[in-house]
């Protein structure tokens, strides 16, 4: 542990760090001046869209060029009211809705072949794909792919759902552009990070672990490649954060018993009888303090029912940030299999919520 301990001092300042933005009626930062449209929902041109509110739509600059890389590049995002996240199949046929009313009427044909659009759950969100009818540059068909995620606001009751479209595969490089566009500040629930990390956004209780009694949400985030793969250094190695209320400083029995609560729940122990005996041990140490923020470090003992199906032990780096005004705490997790000196911890370390935290 001591060892473990003077590692931490040496990246340390790596976990320190914070942006801010201001809010519009917008959902991304168009970091890159992208042409941008607001449309606000119902929209009249595609009445089988049941939707309320607004979308944003951002042009990469040749999207209307057929013999550019960029040609129908885009993204779109809906900000929507909704009691519930959509299902899948409510955004697909959304979707389908909306583009089938777009290229209705366009200027090369009065008949031509409804879109076709088939989403299915990703590691990240979700992926699939679309053929239509190109109304508005080249009067033909079109292959284009999708990849797009829902994150759903019980507290607000809406979601923001972010499409991003190219007729190139995905890993063409007009796909790092696309992701390089990351919702606003005030639209990302709590961690900093682009949209090519994929994302579940939950609230308490949680669902797999009803027994952490926490009011709040959570946000986690998977790195691009390699999560369930354990050969990738990026194997099972993550971040989450729980924004809940709790007006005092947690404790290192209370975060220990978390983790194995949220664990155990994870791999169905007491609901899988072949699961347990692969009960989760967590151990967990106090290594540093200020006013509002306590810093931990230690190990979870657990079982890898993803992609190995074997026992799997994850070092564990905590920040707890104490919001005295807002009686709210928020727990920032990063976790991996490496050893924190290996420079997956140097890429965990240059992860940070989204500032202000206590808002």
């Amino acid at each position: 542990m001591k060892k473990v301990f003077l590692t931490f001092i040496l990246i340390f300042p790596l976990f320190l760090g914070f942006s801010q933005e201001k809010e519009d009626i917008s959902i991304f930062k168009n970091t890159k001046n992208w042409k941008q449209e607001i449309i606000k929902f119902p929209v009249k041109w595609a009445p089988k869209l049941k939707l309320k509110g607004f979308e944003e739509l951002l042009f990469t600059p040749h999207w209307s060029d057929s013999k550019h890389n960029e040609f129908w590049s885009l993204i779109m995002g809906w900000k929507i009211e909704t009691s519930a996240p959509l299902k899948l199949k409510e955004i697909e046929s959304g979707f389908k809705s909306y583009f089938d009313g777009l290229m209705i009427p366009n200027h090369w044909a009065t008949k031509f072949p409804a879109p076709k659009v088939n989403l299915k759950k990703g590691d990240n969100g979700f992926i699939g794909t679309m053929v239509l009818f190109d109304g508005f540059h080249t009067g033909k068909l079109i292959n284009i792919n999708i990849q797009g995620e829902q994150q759903f606001s019980k507290q607000h009751k809406k979601s923001i759902v972010t499409f991003r479209l190219s007729p190139k595969d995905f890993h063409h490089e007009v796909w790092k552009n696309l992701n390089e566009i990351q919702l606003k500040e005030s639209n990302n629930s709590i961690i900093q990070l682009d949209a090519s990390w994929g994302k579940e956004i939950f609230s308490f209780p949680i669902s797999f672990a009803k027994n952490i009694d926490y009011k709040g949400i959570a946000e986690v985030r998977f790195p691009p490649k390699g999560w369930r793969n354990p050969e990738h250094e990026n194997f099972w190695s993550y971040t989450y954060a729980w924004d809940i209320e709790l007006d005092r400083k947690i404790t290192v029995k209370e975060l220990t018993s978390d983790l194995e609560k949220y664990f155990d729940g994870l791999n169905g122990v007491g609901r899988d009888k072949a699961m347990d005996q692969h009960k989760t041990v967590a151990t967990i140490t106090k290594i540093k303090s200020t006013k509002s923020i306590n810093f931990f470090i230690g190990t979870v003992k657990t079982y890898d029912r993803f992609a190995t199906h074997k026992p799997i032990t994850l070092n564990v780096f905590i920040e707890s940030i104490t919001c005295d005004k807002q009686q709210k705490t928020v727990l920032f997790f990063k976790l991996s299999p490496k050893p924190f000196e290996h420079k997956t911890w140097k890429t965990l370390g240059e992860i940070h919520l989204t500032s202000p935290i206590c808002k």
